[in-house]
């Protein structure tokens, strides 16, 4: 048993140790205070893992022009594209966690790249601040405007009559998976044709190299609306409210459904107070009226979470996209 003595001297150790934890602690909640309060102080980069005209480019630069004006300081968006968004996905998760150096995160680099790489550089939630997402959208499939496909019915049997012939052109995880998983559940034998970025898949659609394109809506939007390619279906359960016209592929195919979503996130470690003021620009951005109005001309659904929502709906979405790999029979590479 302890003597008196030794409980007093344990005692005041404890006590002592507890203080400086406590005294720790305020230092570093205060510091992380003032340095919430003085950011930005130097310009920020915003990381695009894609090369541009895409969802996440486009996107990115909207917000970026929104958060130069809310925090007053220069933003550099900067296209860092290769391996479906892994080059610039790695060169976030190891950049000094400051808050300067943010990510446009899609579900291809955050979420079906978990299913479709055996050794992926990065962890999809652990090596990321999670930030906020901006909104859900769709894909469409688009052939070119001579083609003699008119509709999914006839891409699916002109696909049934010419086995091996039929291409699509995919530019990220998501576009590969919407025409992976279309060919699975309609029978319809395509191959596809990787390609670094969307308007090189678009340059040879249009040149007849391939047959298909399963593309976001944000660059579908101004190819179909200048008459460059016909639009057969969308992958949502729902029709696309600015092409009323173009059917679901769930219609005739009922259960195939897929989207996609876009949002922000900084390296692991970045302060609490600095990820917590970017959250609130990007709340802030989703009820300015102009800022959403955006959004809605260039396809995309504005959705508001909480941090703690979004990082469960980023868990989810990771399980779901497993599913939709699984389901579509893709092997994982290398």
């Amino acid at each position: 048993m302890r003597s008196n003595t030794q409980r007093s001297t344990w005692s005041k150790l404890t006590r002592g140790i507890l203080l400086r934890a406590v005294i720790t602690a305020s230092t570093l909640i205060s510091a992380g205070l003032v340095q919430a309060q003085n950011y930005p102080s130097q310009p920020i980069k915003l990381i695009i893992p894609f090369a541009p005209g895409g969802s996440s480019d486009i996107v990115g630069r909207a917000f970026g022009q929104y958060l130069a004006e809310a925090s007053k300081q220069t933003v550099i968006a900067e296209n860092k594209a290769g391996a479906n968004g892994i080059i610039g996905t790695q060169f976030v998760k190891l950049a000094p966690p400051d808050g300067y150096t943010l990510e446009i995160t899609t579900n291809t680099t955050h979420a079906a790249n978990v299913s479709m790489y055996k050794k992926l550089p990065y962890d999809a939630l652990k090596d990321f601040e999670h930030i906020g997402m901006f909104g859900t959208s769709a894909s469409v499939a688009v052939v070119p405007k001579d083609s003699k496909i008119k509709s999914i019915a006839d891409l699916v049997s002109y696909t049934k009559a010419n086995p091996g012939k039929v291409f699509y052109g995919y530019y990220n995880s998501a576009s590969q998976m919407t025409a992976a998983l279309f060919s699975v559940r309609t029978g319809a034998p395509m191959t596809g044709v990787p390609y670094k970025a969307i308007s090189n898949a678009t340059t040879d659609l249009l040149g007849g190299q391939i047959q298909v394109i399963f593309m976001e809506y944000l660059p579908a939007l101004p190819q179909i609306k200048g008459g460059n390619v016909i639009p057969l279906g969308v992958t949502t359960a729902k029709r696309y409210k600015a092409w009323p016209n173009v059917p679901t592929i769930a219609e005739s195919y009922p259960g195939y459904e897929i989207g996609f979503h876009l949002g922000m996130a900084a390296p692991a470690g970045t302060p609490p107070a600095i990820v917590n003021r970017l959250h609130g620009w990007m709340s802030q951005a989703l009820t300015d009226p102009a800022f959403k109005q955006r959004l809605e001309d260039l396809g995309m659904e504005a959705v508001s979470m909480s941090r703690d929502d979004y990082l469960h709906y980023s868990a989810r979405e990771i399980t779901r996209w497993a599913e939709h790999v699984k389901a579509a029979g893709v092997e994982p590479q290398n």
